[in-house]
């Protein structure tokens, strides 16, 4: 009889101090060797896969967040330019009023 395709059998051998913790982990266990194995796959899995996160759930607190004017993505020049000239300083030239 075969395993359903959702199972694996695994057969692993274990020498030297590998054993020896995979022997006393099962002492302190008291549960089975599947046991310990699915406890140890968890334990394992939980520590080294981070799970996937939605693209559009990392970019929610920015989307839609900021405050400016409607038709900004229309008008950025317009309005880039209009900042540039409050912040620019006036030209040497342009300070000088002639008499």
């Amino acid at each position: 009889m075969t395993a359903p395709s959702s199972d694996v059998r695994i057969n692993a051998r274990l020498s030297g101090p590998d054993a020896a913790r995979f022997r006393e982990l099962l002492d302190r266990s008291g549960g089975s060797a599947s046991d310990l194995l699915r406890d140890a796959l968890r334990e394992y899995h939980a520590t080294h896969v981070q799970p996937r996160r939605d693209p559009l759930d990392l970019l929610a607190g920015y989307i839609g967040a900021g405050d400016g004017p409607e038709d900004l993505s229309a008008g950025y020049k317009t309005y880039l330019a209009d900042a540039l000239e409050e912040k620019l300083p006036l030209r040497v030239q342009d300070r000088h009023d002639p008499d």
